[in-house]
C-alpha cells in the first residue's frame, strides 16, 4: 500500500551501497525509518530531498518493518542552515530534540509546525534574528507539545502563586515556593527576571520572539535550568551537537 505524507527528515544513514536509511518525522504517521534505494547514486532524482532538515512530500510504500520511500519531492531543503557550522549545530539539536521523543503512529501536528518554523528561523542571518533567544523558545514550546511542560506560574507542589522567592526543580517540574523546598534539597535557583523570562517565551509564538534582545546572563540562567529540566523528562544525556554550539557562542 502506498501512503502519501510531508516529512522532516531528520537521519539520514548510508545503507547498503547506493541506498539510504532515512528517520523522517512526518505529519500524518509520526517518526519512521525507512529506505531510499539508489539515493547514494550521483544521479538520484530523490537525493536534493532526503538530506537532514529536508521538508519533503513523500510516497511510501509500507513493508513488513520498514517503510521503502517510492517518491520524494523536496518542498523546501533550508540549505543556508549548512552553510554555518553554529547554525548547523542547532539545527542538529533541534532535531534531535524532535528525534527523542517522537514514536511511530503518533502524530503531534504542534511539533510538526515548530520545527518548521524553527529551521526557517536558523536560515535567517544573524542581524535578523537573536538565536540564544529562538533556541530557549524552540526548548520551552518543544517540552509543552511534547506532553513535560514545565510549571513556571504557581508551585508545583501547593499552588501558591505568591512567594518571597522561588527554586526551580526540574524532577518535580517546575517552581517551588519557600514553603515546599524540602520536596527537592536540589532544586536550582531562579531569579525573578529568569522567571518573568521563561514565562513570557512560554507565551509567545516563536516567530513573534526571533528580534526579542535578551542579557547574556539572563539568557544563560535559563539555559542551565532547561538543560537540566530536559536531561530529566527527556532520559538524554548527551546533546554533542548543542556541546559544539555552546563552544562555538564563547569563541564568537
Amino acid at each position: 500500500m502506498l501512503l502519501k505524507t510531508e516529512g522532516f527528515v531528520l537521519r539520514n544513514k548510508k545503507y547498503a551501497e547506493t541506498d539510504s536509511l532515512l528517520t523522517i518525522f512526518t505529519r500524518k504517521l509520526g517518526k519512521i525509518n525507512a529506505i531510499a534505494k539508489g539515493v547514494q547514486r550521483p544521479k538520484s532524482t530523490m537525493m536534493a530531498g532526503v538530506q537532514p532538515f529536508c521538508y519533503s512530500d513523500f510516497v511510501l510504500y509500507r513493508g513488513k518493518s520498514l517503510y521503502t520511500v517510492s517518491q520524494c519531492e523536496p518542498k523546501e531543503i533550508f540549505y543556508k542552515i549548512r552553510e554555518d557550522i553554529k547554525k548547523l549545530s542547532y539545527g542538529a539539536y533541534v532535531v534531535e530534540l524532535v528525534d527523542a521523543v517522537a514514536n511511530e503512529g503518533q502524530t503531534n501536528n504542534r511539533l510538526f509546525n515548530l520545527l518548521g518554523k524553527i529551521l526557517y528561523l536558523l536560515t535567517k542571518s544573524e542581524i535578523e534574528i537573536e538565536i540564544d533567544t529562538i533556541i530557549r523558545s524552540y526548548e520551552l514550546h518543544f517540552l509543552n507539545y511534547s506532553g513535560f511542560k514545565p510549571e513556571f506560574d504557581q508551585c508545583v507542589n501547593c499552588g501558591k502563586k505568591q512567594s518571597p522567592h522561588w527554586r526551580f526543580s526540574p524532577q518535580e517540574g517546575g517552581i517551588l515556593c519557600n514553603h515546599c523546598l524540602q520536596q527537592d534539597p536540589y532544586s536550582m535557583r531562579i531569579s525573578d527576571m529568569t522567571l518573568r523570562l521563561a514565562k513570557y517565551l512560554q507565551s509567545k509564538d516563536i516567530i513573534e520572539v526571533q528580534k526579542l534582545k535578551v542579557n547574556k546572563s539572563l539568557n544563560d540562567a535559563l539555559k542551565k535550568l532547561l538543560k537540566q529540566y530536559i536531561m530529566v523528562h527527556i532520559n538524554k544525556y548527551d546533546f554533542k551537537s548543542m556541546e559544539l554550539a555552546d563552544k562555538m557562542s564563547l569563541n564568537s
